[in-house]
């Protein structure tokens, strides 16, 4: 048997082709798996590679404004990476003390450029880019170029407001066996095949199961939205926050303050009293849902002590599940609410990470003013009053179940013993 012998460029081609694929396949682990760099860089290659699918056509509003004079012009995705492209162009104007970037939407060109002109932390970038589309809870985040906040926003959802959560993107997979042509079919990649089938066949019917409880919770619920809003704090007065509602109804009641000349927001122009605003509307919309739940709850009782029913014990049942899960999405931002009141300047101060013997004398400016310290204890007071209205209506929920199960057993047994009574 005769084997062909190749020609050393032949080889030299065959060899350039492993060493790419292997660096490929490096490149892939390093970038995209366990143990990788934290953060996301957007000016590397491998962030394109992951999040160059993430695309869509978002909502953009740029609002710059001082106490006596107020500018405001939507966007389309083209148009604002072109103005960021102009250093000039894109600088804030010399009378403006706010510049506010409303971004609805979440688009990878729009935040790479965003990244790039702003030097957003790399850590940052990773939470906008990972839980865009995740119940996650709310969080802050204190970094030398700027404040980062993640918000977990509930709010009573209207018929034309629907915000369903996506599930987990998946991350772009690479055939590593297909870098390779000479590669050949084996036993392994076939038990490889099957354990994939039969992994996919367990993860449809996982979601089946999951869209079939989803759907008989759809009785008599009280729907929510339930989004992260995020929220980047720079100290030359420029404010970026991001979310995934298209539509301008969510930011809307800070955009109607900030048109009229006389309200806070404009005598102040203070970019962490725009930030205090988007906190409280985040808590005013929680409490119309604590309203809701309290409103559904009142439904429930009179249903339960004039007839007690099934179908009425499993809705109150299902409303105890939703008011558990929405206490734990607000209980996290209460404690950010109270570290921007309490904390701010020592963890503006820890950033510059100076010597014991140094830190006393050390001159620190937090990120959030006084001004907005006062009003942010508002806030708080308003967010503990969101949960205790929730507390009270799970535990009466609870009572209620409680008494529901002790009516009907009390009857049953009733009932048992008159029917022995009567055998006897």
């Amino acid at each position: 048997m005769t084997t062909r012998t190749q020609a050393p460029l032949d080889r030299l081609r065959a060899a350039v082709r492993k060493v790419i694929a292997m660096n490929q396949t490096s490149r892939v682990f390093t970038y995209f798996g366990a143990g990788a760099e934290p953060g996301v860089n957007a000016r590397h290659m491998s962030a394109d590679m992951r999040y160059n699918k993430t695309k869509e056509t978002c909502n953009i509003r740029i609002v710059d404004y001082s106490a006596v004079s107020i500018t405001s012009k939507s966007m389309s995705n083209t148009q604002l990476i072109n103005l960021l492209s102009d250093p000039q162009v894109s600088e804030k104007p010399s009378w403006a003390k706010v510049r506010w970037i409303d971004i609805g939407g979440i688009s990878w060109d729009v935040i790479k450029m965003l990244s790039i002109k702003y030097k957003i932390h790399p850590l940052a970038l990773e939470n906008i880019m990972h839980t865009h589309s995740k119940a996650t809870t709310s969080k802050s985040d204190y970094y030398m170029q700027h404040l980062f906040l993640r918000i977990l926003c509930l709010e009573l959802r209207d018929k034309d407001s629907a915000i369903p959560l996506l599930e987990v993107q998946r991350d772009a997979t690479f055939n590593v066996e297909a870098l390779d042509p000479t590669a050949n079919a084996s036993f392994s990649s076939t038990r490889r095949k099957s354990k994939s089938i039969a992994y996919h066949n367990l993860e449809s019917q996982d979601a089946a199961a999951t869209v079939q409880v989803e759907a008989l919770k759809h009785r008599d619920r009280v729907e929510c939205n339930v989004f992260p809003l995020f929220i980047l704090l720079f100290r030359d007065g420029t404010v970026i926050t991001l979310h995934r509602t298209i539509s301008e109804k969510f930011t809307k009641p800070i955009i109607n303050r900030l048109a009229r000349s006389d309200t806070l927001l404009r005598t102040t122009s203070d970019a962490s009293f725009l930030v205090q605003s988007l906190l409280d509307l985040t808590v005013d919309k929680a409490l119309g849902l604590a309203e809701a739940c309290e409103t559904k709850l009142k439904k429930f009782e009179k249903q339960l002590l004039l007839k007690p029913d099934v179908d009425t014990v499993g809705n109150l049942h299902i409303l105890a599940g939703d008011i558990n899960l929405h206490q734990r999405a607000l209980e996290p931002l209460k404690r950010v609410i109270y570290g921007l009141r309490r904390y701010d300047i020592d963890r503006c101060l820890a950033l510059l990470n100076l010597p014991p013997e140094e830190e006393k004398d050390a001159v620190v400016k937090g990120y959030i003013s006084p001004k907005a310290q006062i009003y942010l204890a508002d806030v708080f007071d308003h967010i503990d009053y969101v949960l205790a209205s929730l507390d009270k209506v799970y535990n009466l929920s609870e009572n209620l179940m409680s008494y529901s199960f002790n009516v009907r057993c009390s009857y049953d047994i009733q009932k048992n013993l008159s029917a022995y009574q009567l055998d006897s």
